[in-house]
């Protein structure tokens, strides 16, 4: 019974984290959709869309949840620090249209700032970077994470070119309507980018939590 429990767990955590995800792109996929119906004074898919705020709100949770894995396990701080520093960045450069009405170039130094900070943190912090930086290569979590950042800086930024969707609604400027449907285009694959991404994270982070509970298990073995 043991060694069949020893299989399933395994399987059934398997099948739950995939419905999980499952059900983050399906909620994705629905808040795209009341996009659709939702008009602000930005147009639709503008920078206060649904869409845009999750991209936000993906990229905030993996700051954070970075830097927790860094104080969970002090093996990889240096590493989870950099890692939270470039979720912050990419947040704050999201955000920029709101720190604009602070001053012109105002999320330009909050990204230097925040820059800054990630490698004092990291350099403190740099006995512990180089190895679990490559044993995070190892791991299926980068394969996820590095297919999230190549949807959102490669195929995102060329999906939503102007020209092509200039050519598509057989139009000679992209206005009103027409700008929605890029724009919808453009913002629905970066989301599922940082979707990507943020999913990389959580199973980095599942990863983390078994490998300390195993290593706990092998050090205080029932009796």
């Amino acid at each position: 019974m043991q060694t069949d429990r020893q299989y399933t767990q395994p399987i059934v955590q398997a099948i739950f984290r995939t419905l999980f995800y499952a059900a983050i792109l399906g909620g994705i996929s629905h808040l795209i959709f009341l996009d659709s119906i939702t008009l602000t004074h930005t147009g639709k898919f503008g920078e206060h869309s649904y869409t845009e705020w999750t991209q936000e709100i993906f990229l905030m949770l993996s700051a954070i949840l970075y830097f927790s894995l860094g104080r969970y396990d002090r093996s990889i701080t240096g590493f989870t620090g950099m890692m939270a520093g470039m979720s912050l960045m990419a947040f704050i450069r999201e955000f920029n249209n709101y720190f604009h009405t602070w001053f012109k170039g105002a999320w330009q130094l909050f990204v230097l700032i925040a820059l800054i900070l990630t490698i004092i943190y990291v350099y403190h912090n740099r006995s512990t970077f180089v190895k679990a930086f490559y044993d995070f290569l190892k791991l299926p979590a980068f394969g996820v994470i590095l297919s999230g950042f190549i949807t959102l800086m490669v195929f995102s930024r060329l999906f939503g070119r102007g020209t092509m969707w200039r050519n598509i609604l057989e139009v000679q400027e992209l206005e009103g309507p027409t700008r929605w449907v890029k724009n919808a285009a453009e913002e629905g694959t970066e989301l599922l980018g940082y979707s990507l991404m943020f999913i990389g994270a959580l199973e980095y982070g599942w990863y983390i939590y078994t490998k300390r509970k195993a290593a706990a298990k092998a050090n205080h073995p029932a009796q």
